[in-house]
């Protein structure tokens, strides 16, 4: 059995009639986990479900059954970048200085240099474009460079906080 014959057979033990842009999000999860894996979550929805699960309550389902489980070789497969600790965002602090719209220090993501950072969509604004220049160079020893702009964060919103006292 495949994993749209799985999926149309849960639909109708659960008596519902997916619409059409339902049925292919959920059937995208089934075809990542495989026909096998697919048939062993159509079993427990069927044996231990009152209700047909939300996609959200389905992705818990399946890493409950242990088969979305992260193994310790993918997560080694971006390096350990001090700039984003290997997910690929760096966090950068905004002004309410320079950017009118906010109010107090607040911080943003943008995509790294690191195989992590390359991987993310196009749409992501690039930390390093603008000339290869961190925001922050004082390091304090065993932070990494998120814990450091949040320490600057937490500084420069206590010292707005006092000029407006």
């Amino acid at each position: 059995m495949n994993t749209t014959e799985i999926l149309e057979r849960m639909f109708a033990v659960h008596g519902k009639r997916p619409y059409e842009a339902q049925f292919s999000e959920y059937l995208k999860v089934f075809d990542n986990i495989g026909s096998e894996n697919s048939l062993k979550v159509f079993r427990h929805v069927r044996d231990n479900e009152d209700r047909f699960p939300t996609i959200k309550q389905m992705r818990g389902i399946i890493s409950g059954l242990g088969i979305w489980e992260t193994s310790v070789g993918s997560l080694r497969e971006y390096e350990d970048c001090y700039y984003c600790q290997g997910v690929g965002y760096v966090p950068y602090l905004l002004s309410p200085k320079k950017v009118k719209k906010i109010v107090k220090y607040e911080t943003t993501m943008m995509a790294c240099n690191c195989k992590a950072g390359q991987d993310l969509p196009e749409n992501v604004q690039r930390y390093f474009s603008n000339g290869g220049k961190v925001q922050f160079q004082d390091n304090k020893e065993g932070l990494s460079y998120p814990m450091l702009v949040s320490l600057k964060q937490i500084e420069f919103n206590g010292i707005l906080r006092e000029i407006g006292e």
